[in-house]
């Protein structure tokens, strides 16, 4: 059935030697569509240079004929980066910075990734990966980044769809009057906060369950694999037990923390298998909001940071 929607151009920036993390963002961009677009009534179209900008000559600088073209046209952006910084163009050390500056003074929503992954030996240009540490530096005095990762990109870029409607709500308050939630669903919404942080404090959740809700707001992650899907969730979870010094905690008691969490519908079933076994767990986005507002809460904090700081595995 068809539906209203707003749709938004979300521009995909980067150098060259990131192709497969290019074609993972608009990969998850549709998957995002397929997800959320009817609930938002908000439809993401990508936007890549190689794919949207005809031939044409400008007689100045390549850049700006992409900059009319495309640049300009988006909505918000996501920068990649790993080895180069890319091209230079006539105001900028690069074409892809050029375009992320575009965002920053139109004051719109930006996301900017580094990969984490192992560089060849072999045909790397030394001087311009120090360029990349460079931008990163810079960059990280101004604004936020993050280490790159697909499995995250759907979440952020939910979040940066409210924070545009949020925007626009704001700017337009009268646009909205026929669309704002009933009452009743503002009280649901002030119960079931609280009722998740007295469950947290309750001490009724096992240490698992409590490590998870700690993984799941330092990691940012609310999709869990369960049988052969699971693999990938408990090397992430391994990856922070490391960071943590707590090796074993949660991922040797995932499958215990998942159930557990799924009979509390604090998580819901997302994919089955063919024969209706559940293979992918996901937290639902008004309870994984409701955590997440919680992260600041003193109580909240210090429970889940003791929680971390007993399972730590000195070396000693």
């Amino acid at each position: 059935m068809s539906f209203n929607a707003e749709v938004l151009r979300v521009l995909i920036a980067s150098p060259s030697d990131v192709t497969a993390e290019r074609n993972e963002i608009e990969k998850a961009i549709f998957e995002w569509n397929s997800r959320y677009a009817e609930e938002l009534q908000v439809v993401l179209l990508p936007g890549r240079w190689e794919n949207d900008v005809v031939p044409a000559y400008g007689g100045i600088d390549p850049q700006q004929i992409i900059n009319e073209q495309l640049v300009h046209k988006c909505d918000m952006v996501i920068g990649v980066f790993w080895t180069k910084l890319g091209t230079p163009t006539t105001q900028y050390s690069s074409g892809t910075l050029e375009e992320i500056n575009i965002f920053i003074e139109e004051n719109k929503e930006v996301m900017v990734y580094f990969l984490d992954k192992a560089i060849p030996r072999s045909g790397i240009n030394y001087a311009e990966l120090q360029r990349v540490d460079d931008y990163k530096a810079e960059y990280g005095k101004k604004g936020v980044y993050a280490t790159y990762d697909q499995s995250k990109i759907m979440d952020h870029l939910y979040r940066k769809v409210m924070n545009h409607k949020k925007k626009n709500e704001n700017l337009n308050p009268s646009d909205n009057d026929n669309t704002q939630p009933l009452p009743s669903k503002e009280v649901t919404k002030e119960i079931d906060e609280t009722a998740i942080k007295q469950l947290i404090l309750s001490n009724k959740l096992t240490r698992p369950e409590m490590l998870m809700l700690a993984y799941i707001i330092n990691t940012e992650t609310r999709h869990f694999g369960v049988r052969w899907k699971a693999d990938e969730t408990i090397d992430s979870i391994k990856q922070w037990e490391e960071n943590e010094l707590i090796t074993g905690a949660l991922s040797n008691n995932y499958d215990k923390a998942i159930t557990n969490l799924a009979d509390r519908e604090l998580i819901e079933a997302t994919e089955e298998t063919s024969h209706g076994n559940v293979r992918l767990y996901s937290m639902p986005l008004n309870i994984y909001d409701h955590i997440w507002s919680l992260k600041d809460d003193d109580d909240i904090k210090a429970k889940l940071e003791k929680i971390v700081l007993d399972a730590v595995e000195l070396p000693f």
